[in-house]
């Protein structure tokens, strides 16, 4: 048995290589594998969510910029 101690100090190499080990004796049911498309689903939104974020925040830095622009202009006429 592992403490959350030490299951929070290894790194992820050494999970991947204990969760191999224990695979090898261990019969897996259908709900394994749904678990899996679900996670990888759910990763491939927040890789998506995070492209629309970075987007989202290039897009106000551009707004801001012209602005500032447009109250200089405002201001100098």
């Amino acid at each position: 048995m592992v403490s959350f101690d030490e299951l929070s100090a290894m790194t992820d190499d050494e999970l991947k290589c204990r969760f191999d080990d224990l695979a090898k004796n261990t019969t897996v049911g259908t709900a394994f594998y749904l678990d899996e498309i679900n996670r990888r689903a759910a990763s491939k939104i927040n890789d998506s969510m995070l492209q629309y974020t970075k987007w989202m925040t290039r897009m106000t830095g551009v707004m801001l910029v012209l602005t500032i622009v447009n109250v200089l202009i405002a201001a100098v006429s």
